[in-house]
């Protein structure tokens, strides 16, 4: 792992659907050698796949974020968000269909792991989601990476309607495709900071921030860094902002994605 694939990394974490054209255009270089370098690190088991990332409001859920101490972990298919932190704590994402089913969820949790050391709930709206909107994401939760092109194939949707809703759901924050990084060995550094006032301190995390997710209020920024002092520097410019910003350093994350049975599900 150099420089070059660093940004390669971070241009794949801020738009994990960003063309090959693309990154080579930005890092100026050309396509076949960045197909090179994604082949390299692929082969290094650094850069692992790529997976979607669903917020549970499309799909009609409420969601929490919940930390605790990482004695010990728990898997659940309510949980769509697992962030393993070296502060001794898991922080982990759970959604349920109301507000009371997230309380119960964080009990269960609390039998077996200890008394949360952090409760994070949004203000929130979820939506019931369209079923052309729930066609397209089908299509991106077998592949994440699968062009618009293909997605109207599959689907017999127009591809110019494809496109439109694709912008429309990633714009409001529905979906992000994001590659499955092995994160030590890839020497970046990845943090969290949940903040009161996550939209002054997204401003200042605007050029390592690759996710946001927030009622514009309080929220979670997470982002991408080169070096640990890089890292401190954000983290003490953000507390500048909101003293009692909590921080994490991600070393592993893991993102559960449900595919929607259109012959099962109701919202």
């Amino acid at each position: 792992m150099d420089e070059v694939d660093r940004k390669m990394l971070f241009y794949l974490f801020r738009d994990g659907r960003m063309s090959q054209r693309r990154i080579a255009s930005l890092l100026g270089l050309t396509p076949p050698t960045v197909l090179y370098r994604l082949k390299k690190i692929m082969d290094e088991d650094i850069l692992q796949g790529f997976t979607l990332f669903i917020n549970p409001n499309f799909y009609n859920n409420y969601f929490s974020f919940v930390a605790f101490k990482n004695y010990y972990d728990m898997s659940k298919d309510w949980i769509f968000l697992k962030f393993k932190c070296i502060e001794w704590l898991n922080v982990y994402g759970i959604r349920g269909r109301t507000v009371n089913e997230i309380e119960d969820r964080i009990s269960l949790m609390t039998k077996t792991l200890g008394e949360p050391a952090m409760v994070y709930k949004p203000n929130q709206q979820p939506i019931v989601p369209k079923l052309i909107d729930i066609k397209i994401i089908n299509q991106l939760i077998k592949d994440p990476r699968k062009n618009s092109g293909d997605v109207a194939r599959d689907t017999g949707i127009n591809s110019k309607v494809v496109i439109k809703r694709l912008r429309l759901l990633k714009k409001r924050g529905y979906f992000v495709t994001f590659p499955r990084v092995n994160i030590p060995k890839s020497g970046i550094v990845m943090f969290s900071i949940f903040s009161k006032k996550v939209k002054e301190v997204g401003k200042i995390l605007e050029n390592c921030k690759v996710i946001e997710i927030s009622d514009n209020e309080a929220g979670i920024n997470i982002c991408l860094v080169g070096s640990m002092d890089e890292a401190k520097d954000y983290v003490k410019i953000s507390r500048n902002i909101d003293k009692d910003a909590d921080v994490m350093i991600i070393y592993d994350y893991e993102i559960n994605t449900p595919y929607i049975d259109l012959e099962k599900e109701s919202f």
